[in-house]
């Protein structure tokens, strides 16, 4: 979710999960989904989609691993056109799976952007991106159990950290 404008203009219709290559969605979009709707289950949301800051976790998470998979692999990123929307395309299929319109859609992923815009520019989320990295690290080396745990860690300190910010805000 890099630019709000492009977010707008993403036709949740036209956004398919299956526009990555299985090994990139492996690697980007697939652990992190795991992992918000698992921490978001524990929080009492038997569903991602209405867990917000959890849904805020996965955002940065599929963000920062999509970066790291440009940064490691620009070749194979170049291939990869919805790369850069992948963290659009995952909320896209979190709220698919709730089945929500696609006007609603639309309407959640500009809430989404809007906060996921603030949280950056307020530098809320920054504790939760070494996990990030560290996940990746371990994603690379094919350690997915390892990989999890860094990305619980990440998304457990996103969502406390937006929940201490929104305590500051308010």
């Amino acid at each position: 979710m890099d630019n709000p404008d492009t977010a707008r203009r993403l036709d949740p219709e036209q956004l398919d999960p299956d526009a990555l290559n299985p090994r990139t969605y492996h690697r980007v979009i697939g652990p992190a989904l795991k992992i918000a709707a698992n921490v978001a289950a524990k929080r009492g949301h038997p569903t991602l989609h209405d867990d917000m800051p959890a849904m805020l976790a996965l955002v940065e998470m599929v963000t920062r691993l999509a970066d790291l998979f440009t940064e490691h692999y620009p070749a194979a990123a170049k291939e990869e056109p919805m790369l850069e929307h992948a963290a659009t395309g995952a909320c896209v299929m979190v709220f698919q799976q709730a089945k929500m319109a696609a006007d609603a859609i639309g309407q959640c992923l500009a809430a989404l952007e809007t906060a996921y815009r603030q949280l950056y520019e307020h530098e809320v989320l920054d504790e939760a991106r070494p996990f990030i990295a560290m996940a990746w690290e371990h994603l690379d080396d094919e350690q997915r159990e390892e990989a999890e745990k860094c990305l619980t860690q990440a998304t457990e300190r996103t969502i406390a950290a937006i929940e201490a910010w929104q305590t500051q805000v308010h």
